[in-house]
């Protein structure tokens, strides 16, 4: 008996795969329009939601820019009506408000006006729906947004006959959230309009917007009998959402009576309202269990309290279950309208990938072909620069030394640096000129200052002078720091051992920065600044090209070097009351 059961229930299963395939293939050949009508007719007469989301899928998924007219408005109004199906039939409120999204994107972007309301009305409707489950503030806020753009809209496009509607949800969300002020500008508007006598809610509406004044006034009998004659009206009108209105209406009337202190005729308006959502309108449920909860608390019922806790949350929990899958006959159908709609995304770009393969492999191949010229000429011109700023220095450094053999080598034979004589407090130019040739001397002279450890300390210790007027001299003599005189001379030697092949051929860029008193990292930043090369290109350039410089004779290292002919001077210092006009290398690039 079980099997046959199970037998029976697989092949009804199959039967609805088979005809959903069948519809499915018959229909996607119907015109547009012909769908939409069909669409409505599943929805409004014969009560098959899912046949009509079949219909609207069909259309929404024919959408392209380069529709017009009555096919584009139907695509459009498809994407609305799948939405509402998701979200009011299927409780799946994360897929309703994606297409729902979506249509509102389409629409102001084909400027179909007239779409625009309901989608807002809907999306408000949705966070408020969410602002009840999740008791967060900002979705009360958007709920708020959305009404006010589909009041505006409403306007904008004439259609005042559902401006009432507009203006009702406005009034309930601000009065329930004790925002009036913010939807002044609404109502003052509203009273100025012109709706038609035969507006089912107009009547309600007005009454509702007197109610919320009387009330905000401190008026609230009059308050409580704008609210039921609002109730009333209500009743009257053939709107398709009337439950909806009266549980609006009954709160405003609860929250009215609570403020009037009848409590207990606020109680029965209470569980009229509930008994209305149980039977019609599941989604508002946990919104009303949250307001039997502040009841009891009010009346210091903590046991009921907590009953009505517990079942807010037990429906917050079942909705948001529900709006993952309600049931498994749902969910398949889903489903297969999600193959339905990958497989004629997949077909649309598979013709248009078709159409622009060609030519994205051929802008392909001429960006590969553009970028490799580039990254060729870029090189060349880099290695053709570095090897000008290697000459340039060659001829700079060879010009330099040869300068200072003839001008210099009186003043820089050997000599005994005197004992310390610069103790009183103040100097005169005189006094800073003797100590700046001292300072001169001994950098030139000096291969201490090739250690690691050289410091302003240490050339004070050995001029015998104050820190403060070595650090005066040389700022004012050379127009700089001690560290930055210091890298000058000692990038200046690092150059002449990476020219001198013969005696430093051998030497990596650690070995050279290390025998100057760098670390490796520190010397190939300090050279790159200070010539506008990088020393591996400045190495490979002196070991490969020494010969083929013109007049490239090696350049003799310092330690090569007599005590007479170091360099007196580095790039950009005064040397005694000389000065040096060497600019930076790099600048000197065509």
């Amino acid at each position: 008996m079980v099997i046959a059961m199970v037998l029976v229930a697989t092949l009804a299963v199959m039967a609805e795969d088979v005809t959903f395939l069948n519809n499915r293939r018959q229909w996607e050949a119907l015109p547009t329009l012909q769908l939409m009508q069909m669409g409505g007719d599943f929805m409004n007469i014969k009560n098959m939601p899912d046949s009509a989301m079949l219909c609207y899928s069909i259309v929404a998924n024919r959408y392209n820019e380069n529709l017009q007219g009555d096919e584009l408005k139907s695509t459009i109004r498809a994407h609305c009506w799948i939405g509402i199906i998701y979200f009011n039939l299927f409780v799946n409120y994360a897929e309703g408000y994606k297409y729902l999204l979506k249509a509102q994107d389409l629409a102001e972007k084909h400027h179909y006006d007239d779409f625009l309301p309901n989608i807002f009305s809907s999306l408000g409707n949705f966070y408020w729906l969410q602002s009840g489950f999740k008791r967060v503030d900002q979705f009360d806020k958007e709920a708020l947004d959305y009404h006010k753009k589909s009041f505006w809209k409403t306007i904008e496009i004439k259609k005042y006959d559902e401006i009432p509607t507009d203006l009702i949800n406005l009034i309930y969300i601000a009065f329930e959230t004790g925002e009036l002020m913010q939807i002044a500008t609404e109502r003052e508007i509203y009273s100025r309009l012109p709706i038609p006598d035969s507006s089912g809610l107009k009547f309600a509406a007005e009454a509702m917007s007197e109610g919320v004044e009387l009330f905000s006034k401190g008026h609230l009998e009059q308050a409580l009998e704008s609210f039921r004659h609002a109730l009333n009206e209500s009743k009257t009108s053939s709107s398709f959402n009337t439950k909806s209105l009266q549980v609006m209406f009954d709160m405003c009337i609860y929250k009215t009576l609570l403020q009037l202190s009848r409590d207990d005729d606020a109680l029965a308006i209470l569980e009229q309202a509930k008994e209305v959502v149980e039977n019609n309108l599941p989604e508002v449920i946990p919104g009303i269990y949250e307001e039997l909860a502040k009841y009891y608390i009010r009346q210091h019922n903590q046991a009921l309290a907590d009953q009505y806790e517990l079942l807010w949350r037990r429906s917050t929990d079942s909705i948001a279950q529900a709006s993952q899958a309600s049931n498994v006959a749902t969910v398949r159908f889903l489903h297969e309208i999600d193959k339905m709609n990958e497989e004629q995304q997949a077909l649309a770009l598979k013709q248009r990938h078709d159409r622009q393969m060609l030519w994205v492999v051929s802008i392909a191949a001429l960006i590969a072909i553009v970028m490799l010229v580039l990254l060729y000429l870029s090189r060349k011109r880099i290695q053709q620069g570095y090897r000008t700023i290697y000459q340039q220095n060659v001829e700079l450094l060879a010009a330099e030394d040869a300068r200072q053999q003839e001008t210099r080598a009186e003043q820089l034979k050997e000599t005994t640096i005197e004992t310390p004589k610069y103790s009183h407090n103040q100097m005169d130019e005189d006094v800073m000129d003797e100590l700046w040739q001292q300072i001169v001397h001994l950098m030139q002279t000096s291969d201490e200052i090739y250690q690691d450890a050289f410091s302003i300390e240490r050339l004070c210790d050995i001029l015998g002078a104050k820190r403060a007027y070595v650090s005066q001299t040389i700022n004012t003599k050379a127009g700089g720091t001690f560290t930055t005189l210091l890298n000058e001379y000692r990038i200046r030697e690092a150059c002449r051992r990476m020219n001198d092949t013969e005696n430093f051929g051998q030497y990596t860029i650690e070995g050279i920065a290390n025998s100057v008193g760098y670390s490796r990292s520190y010397f190939v930043r300090i050279f790159k600044e200070s010539t506008g090369i990088p020393p591996s290109a400045y190495m490979k350039l002196a070991k490969a090209g020494n010969a083929d410089l013109p007049n490239a004779d090696p350049q003799p290292s310092r330690h090569q070097l007599t005590r007479g002919q170091h360099l007196s001077s580095s790039v950009g210092f005064q040397v005694g009351r000389e000065h040096c006009e060497i600019t930076n290398l790099a600048e000197k690039i065509p």
